[in-house]
């Protein structure tokens, strides 16, 4: 066994003799692509072995594929005070609505929170679900943390510091740990009972039960009442079935506004319409005037042709007449025998003649 050389793989094995690994062939070619080879002067080695390629069999060169793009999510720019704001705007009226109140699932809340945010959105702003959702759970423990640390400070009561130097403590105390970039937001929700300090106390004492939490909670209240502070207590939230009734009404009254409205908008139409029909009746009327104008107008003009022509029918006939009359007198001083007038009528008989041939061209 120790004379003979190892059995590596092959039926050929025997007859050659093992490459150690510094003389490999390939190994010495290793600066060129094996699928550069043609297929005839492939060699493989397993193990320092030398393999000919009638012992394995072909196995085609990989072909390369276009892997599918995916589509990856990138991480969208940061939140504007802007943004910020709207989504407090958004809690205040989803969170503090009483008609749908408390009783609804976390998805609903955060949907309802979505929905008026996209409409009341900033120009240009585009906020998933998830991304709101997240925002605001960041801005309720940055904001409910500060509350901490204001009510802290509020409470160590130093003198000669007002509501600002306040304010600024409590920023270095935030800051000291993290910076703090929600005191837009805190301006809008401080005065909430979720963040208000004397509101919270007074729920913390409620806690008790019979006469003890009864006392407890009259004593707070007086102590807010006997500091000058009862301005301050919000009133108390409009309960669900009052919130119910008032939308019912606002429902009704815009329904009759809606109704008065329409019956105004309908008798605006009917008057409007009457105008019209009154303004064509006019115009129909002044059109029927002036074709009757136009008429009589037409019926003198032909009534002035019918009398000129009479007029100077009446002409020629006068002309006709005293043409006949001058013929006739023509003829009477023509049949005058000249010889048989008086001698001092026949100068004048024969000078009528004469004049008489000449105007009849007879000269």
């Amino acid at each position: 066994m120790d004379n003979q050389s190892p059995i590596c793989g092959g039926q050929h094995s025997l007859d050659h003799s093992c490459y150690a690994p510094d003389q490999c062939p390939y190994q010495q070619q290793s600066s060129m692509d094996p699928l550069e080879y043609e297929q005839s002067q492939q060699v493989n080695y397993v193990m320092g072995a030398q393999v000919y390629p009638e012992d394995l069999d072909t196995v085609p060169p990989p072909t390369t594929r276009k892997a599918k793009e995916k589509k990856v999510s990138h991480r969208g720019s940061g939140f504007t005070k802007e943004e910020d704001e709207v989504l407090c705007s958004a809690f205040l009226n989803v969170g503090k609505d009483p008609i749908t109140g408390v009783n609804q699932t976390r998805g609903g809340y955060y949907k309802r929170l979505h929905d008026y945010y996209n409409t009341f959105k900033p120009e240009g702003s585009n906020r998933s679900q998830l991304a709101i959702q997240n925002r605001w759970g960041t801005i309720q423990r940055s904001v409910s943390k500060f509350c901490g640390f204001k009510s802290a400070i509020d409470r160590r009561n130093e003198s000669g510091k007002n509501e600002q130097d306040r304010i600024d403590d409590a920023v270095k105390v935030y800051e000291a740990g993290e910076p703090f970039h929600f005191m837009h937001c805190w301006k809008i929700l401080k005065n909430e009972a979720k963040w208000d300090d004397k509101l919270l106390e007074l729920n913390n004492n409620s806690v008790g039960t019979g006469a003890e939490g009864s006392s407890q909670v009259n004593s707070g209240h007086a102590a807010l009442v006997e500091g000058g502070n009862e301005s301050s207590m919000p009133a108390r939230p409009e309960g669900r079935d009052s919130a119910k009734r008032k939308r019912a009404a606002d429902t009704s009254s815009s329904n009759t506004a809606a109704e008065v409205l329409q019956r105004i908008h309908d008798n605006r139409e009917k008057c409007q319409q009457k105008e019209d029909e009154q303004m064509v009746q006019i115009i129909s009327r002044k059109d029927e005037k002036l074709s009757l104008q136009r008429e009589f107008l037409d019926l003198k003009k032909q009534q002035r042709e019918e009398n000129l022509i009479l007029r100077q029918q009446e002409a020629a006939n006068a002309a006709m007449q005293a043409e006949a009359q001058l013929l006739a007198a023509e003829a009477a001083i023509m049949a005058v025998d000249i010889d048989k007038v008086a001698p001092h009528l026949k100068n004048y008989y024969i000078g009528m003649q004469r004049q008489i041939m000449e105007r009849r061209g007879f000269a």
